[in-house]
């Protein structure tokens, strides 16, 4: 099988990554399996019998792999959305390689990622949480029943027939308490995901106003302490 060489390298003086270049490469290069991973998966590689990283930055990274002819090719790997910070990287190139895995049916090649980071930065990156979505089936149940739950409350009294019927059922005492409940609940979750993120010393606002909106929206607050290196 031949292989391209992509040649995608450009100024990276402005780059977030770029600082940390060396000091991750050398790190992913002690994972040889997993680099090898990326190289037969996204490079397109299959022939590969090894590979090393030479380069990273914000758009992607660079790897030199010898095919099973002995000929070396490099071959550049876009990530799927460019990286906004440091504290990315860990997760990006974790879910990388697990795709990568269950693609190729491999076993588990994934190095500790969060060992890159030195004691400087290493607090900073532990504390990023990515915003996680509810499966969709959790979050279209609890939508429905929110939605339901409001429609009953306030829809006008000259509603369908079957709403009326069941406003007239469970009566207003237990409507309110509903409704109570619901608003104490999810502003309680918003409040704990506010907390819980600032305690974490989170330094992406959007990703803070993300968490305490949803929560306040429709709840899921425990999805906060969901191991993020299992998010996809």
């Amino acid at each position: 099988m031949q292989t391209r060489k992509v040649n995608n390298r450009k100024d990276n003086s402005a780059d977030i990554i770029s600082p940390h270049a060396n000091r991750l490469v050398s790190y992913m290069n002690t994972h040889p399996d997993t680099i090898l991973g990326y190289a037969k998966y996204y490079g397109e590689v299959r022939n590969a019998v090894s590979a090393r990283m030479t380069d990273i930055n914000s758009t992607g990274f660079v790897i030199a792999v010898k095919g099973e002819d002995g000929l070396e090719s490099e071959v550049h790997i876009r990530f799927k959305n460019q990286l906004r910070s440091h504290e990315e990287v860990r997760p990006t190139l974790t879910r990388m390689a697990q795709e990568a895995e269950d693609a190729l049916n491999l076993p588990s090649t994934r190095p500790p990622l969060s060992m890159m980071t030195d004691s400087s930065s290493r607090v900073s990156t532990s504390f990023h949480t990515p915003f996680i979505m509810p499966g969709k089936f959790d979050l279209s149940l609890t939508l429905f029943g929110i939605v339901f739950l409001l429609t009953v409350a306030f829809y006008p009294f000259s509603s369908p027939k079957f709403i009326e019927e069941f406003r007239n059922f469970v009566g207003p005492t237990i409507i309110n308490i509903s409704l109570s409940i619901l608003v104490i609940f999810h502003s309680v979750e918003a409040l704990v995901a506010f907390i819980v993120l600032t305690m974490r010393c989170e330094k992406d606002t959007w990703t803070l106003v993300k968490w305490v909106v949803a929560n306040l929206l429709y709840g899921h607050v425990w999805l906060l302490f969901k191991d993020q290196s299992s998010s996809t």
